[in-house]
């Protein structure tokens, strides 16, 4: 056990120094306002060259950098948590190899090339997802990895048409006559790696992993593909117009779908996990805005008080035997002070409170559909979403933090062990300043929002009007769970699993089996391996059949000169 701790503590210290490197980076490249583009060139074949293209800019130093803060802060997080774990060695280099995919993401410029990371996000989280071997665990697997799959699909698809360019690298491309499904085929796939809807469904089911890895999973790496790769081909998704009026009616839906499941739900991770949801529908909401900075900017405070509302669960997961039924944990604020503290924060970092990490984006990103080009519904429906973001952040408290006291007893109890505190303590730190330090470091966003006071206050009124709610249905928070249709439907995510996933998962694998059995199993054979193999067989025969008529006729005609003569 001494051994697997000090792996554990070996790989947290090297992500900790690739996130130092990686800020010593950010700061050169800031300060000489340079960006590097790496290029080694791997296959040329008839003016098409495959090339392995590496980009380092601040966005993609940051945000490597980012990524392994939170992942190093897991891995000090994971000793005390999987502690016990016979597999524990394999799971931390499964992480490790997790991040890795994340990072090739991240530089990697080229969509030839950044399958590396896609693909392998998506085939590391199956692993991961299915750590836990039984049923639940498997289905939960099978759905995350086919859904991305989807987008998988998408990308190649993407990469096909733009063969006609000669080259692959995002950075550098220009308008031809494919390039619209290109756009297409890209916010397809960024749709389906951040689970906008009607692609939502897999990640409820992802939380079926151990909450170290949905930590890291729902902070910055898996469901934020799809954010980053739109923020990385945004100056050619810009150039429709139907890329704005689409993405804001589904980030708006997303946002909504999860708010409201999040009410009807009990499972405490499940509840983080709509969380995460609703905050990319924001994410992308402000995509549809036109600022993609901004978009990145609450990426990276999202990041810091989801990770640190993940292992604040995942503490009080472990304190309580596993338990994950929020009417089985109450109590908290009094048997675990120190989590209790840390979880107040990231919930109100959540909630946008001023001050706070998450209210420098989030206020920004409301104030931009304020002053956006978009109608009363609209905004509307997007001040839903914050009333809701508040809403279930509170009834959340309302069960763990201030329920009423637990019918079991712990003794084992406490917020004594450093391998889960200190990681809390240094997210904690990043759920309280991170907001005002990205802003005033690299944060531009070329927008200057001038709103009168009247409207400057909305926010913080919505806001307050759901504290008011949540405060006054105290003693009736079981009050929506009392209609059976609204909780069926809440609970199955608007019947998304059941009309959209499972249909189409089921139909996509009833095409590419008749597809395997017309084409690869059928014609392909027939014209290929099997056909060739056929006639060859019968020339052969008719070779064999022909030399053997003619040897006879030969020996005929050798005895008959030998007797002859």
């Amino acid at each position: 056990m001494f051994q697997l701790m000090g792996v554990e503590l070996c790989l947290s210290l090297m992500l900790f120094s690739w996130f130092f490197f990686m800020c010593l980076m950010l700061i050169y490249l800031c300060i000489n306002n340079i960006c590097l583009l790496l290029s080694w060139e791997m296959v040329n074949c008839m003016s098409s060259s495959v090339d392995f293209d590496l980009v380092i800019d601040w966005m993609s130093c940051s945000f490597s950098g980012l990524v392994c803060f939170i992942a190093g802060c897991v891995m000090i997080f994971t000793i005390s948590y999987m502690s016990g774990e016979v597999n524990l060695l394999r799971f931390s280099f499964t992480v490790l190899l997790f991040v890795l995919s994340m990072n090739f993401l991240i530089f990697i410029p080229s969509l030839v090339s950044l399958l590396l990371g896609w693909d392998g996000l998506g085939l590391v989280s199956f692993c991961l997802v299915i750590y836990y071997q039984n049923n639940k665990s498997l289905a939960a697997g099978m759905l995350t990895v086919l859904m991305n799959r989807v987008g998988d699909c998408f990308i190649l698809s993407a990469i096909s048409v733009m063969i006609t360019l000669g080259h692959w690298n995002m950075l550098c491309l220009w308008d031809f006559n494919g390039f619209m499904f290109v756009n297409f085929f890209i916010m397809i796939a960024g749709m389906t790696k951040s689970a906008q809807i009607p692609f939502s469904s897999w990640l409820p089911a992802a939380m079926a992993a151990p909450t170290p890895v949905s930590a890291l999973v729902h902070s910055s790496t898996l469901v934020t593909a799809g954010v980053f790769l739109f923020i990385r081909f945004f100056k050619y998704l810009s150039l429709y117009t139907w890329f704005s009026s689409f993405m804001v009616y589904i980030s708006i839906m997303t946002t909504i779908m999860s708010g409201v499941c999040a009410l009807w739900e009990y499972d405490m991770k499940k509840i983080i996990a709509l969380s995460t949801l609703s905050q990319l529908g924001v994410m992308m909401m402000s995509l549809s805005l036109g600022m993609p900075m901004l978009a990145l900017f609450h990426l990276y405070t999202h990041a810091m008080f989801k990770a640190l509302l993940f292992m604040c669960g995942g503490n009080i997961i472990h304190c309580f035997s596993g338990k994950q039924d929020m009417r089985q944990i109450n109590n908290v604020s009094k048997l675990l002070p120190v989590t209790t503290m840390f979880l107040n924060i990231a919930n109100m970092a959540l909630c946008g409170m001023p001050f706070l990490a998450g209210f420098y984006s989030k206020d920004l990103i409301i104030e931009s559909l304020i002053t956006g080009h978009m109608n009363v519904v609209t905004f509307l429906l997007g001040g839903l979403g914050v009333c809701l973001t508040v809403l279930y952040s509170l009834r959340f408290s309302f069960y763990i933090i201030w329920g009423n006291e637990s019918s079991d007893v712990y003794t084992n109890m406490s917020d004594n062990d450093v391998n889960m505190i200190f990681p809390m303590t240094m997210l904690a730190m990043g759920a309280l300043w991170s907001g005002y330090i990205f802003q005033g470091l690299f944060c531009l966003f070329n927008v200057d929002f001038f709103l009168p006071i009247s409207m400057k206050l909305i926010v913080p009124l919505l806001i307050f009007m759901s504290l008011l709610l949540s405060f006054g249905s105290w003693d009736k928070v079981d009050i929506v769970n009392k209609f059976s249709v609204l909780n069926y439907m809440n609970s199955s995510m608007w019947f998304l699993s059941s009309f959209i996933c499972y249909p189409s998962v089921s139909g996509l694998m009833n095409i590419t089996n008749k597809g395997l059995k017309i084409i690869d199993m059928g014609w392909m054979e027939k014209m290929g391996g099997q056909g060739i193999f056929g006639v060859n067989k019968i020339i052969f025969f008719m070779l064999e059949h022909w030399m053997a008529l003619l040897f006879n006729c030969y020996m005929i005609i050798f005895v008959v000169v030998v007797f002859v003569f």
